[in-house]
């Protein structure tokens, strides 16, 4: 085995990890509709966290060529995927925890925000410490990426997290097309 092959089977099991949550939560939503409203902004932050996946996994593919990692890119894999690890559990309430996914959403939105800006500042600094900033259209899109969910921090409101988090949800899809 390569030494992508062996990082890529730590880093593909935590970003299916993330993944897996996200499906079993929305298995969970469609199960307990009746007794639990759903709401717009949790499925919206569960499509960020598929996305943020996909994006992740296709950069580290475009990075196979890799020489064996040392002990900071291990951090940095871990600073990258565990945020979405984190987030695809504490989206979802509890059994019994709420009536509201949107309400659970809104109340624990801080700490969700903070760690969807966590990867990409992840990204940010493993990429200035390595090759350096430049002006281009991934450096652009990565700090879109830091910005957006650090700019809802301030706004509590329904209609401004659903917009928020739709807008954050396009700047990954453009991300996978990149």
């Amino acid at each position: 085995m390569s030494a992508f092959e062996y990082v890529f089977t730590f880093y593909g099991l935590l970003l299916g990890l993330a993944a897996a949550n996200v499906a079993t939560g929305f298995a969970d939503m469609w199960r307990d509709r009746l007794q639990v409203a759903v709401g717009v902004c949790t499925p919206l932050i569960a499509f960020i966290v598929l996305l943020g996946v996909m994006n992740l996994w296709l950069r580290f593919w475009a990075n196979r060529e890799m020489d064996s990692p040392g002990p900071w890119q291990m951090i940095g894999f871990a600073g990258l995927a565990l945020p979405y690890v984190f987030i695809s559990r504490a989206m979802f309430p509890g059994a019994g925890g709420a009536t509201s996914l949107e309400t659970h959403y809104l109340e624990h939105r801080r700490i969700m925000l903070l760690a969807l800006a966590t990867p990409p500042i992840v990204s940010l600094v493993t990429t200035a410490l390595t090759t350096g900033l430049a002006a281009e259209w991934s450096t652009i899109w990565v700090g879109l990426r830091v910005l957006a969910p650090i700019a809802l921090l301030p706004f509590g409101g329904r209609t401004a997290n659903r917009i928020g988090l739709a807008a954050i949800l396009g700047l990954l899809v453009m991300g996978l097309f990149r």
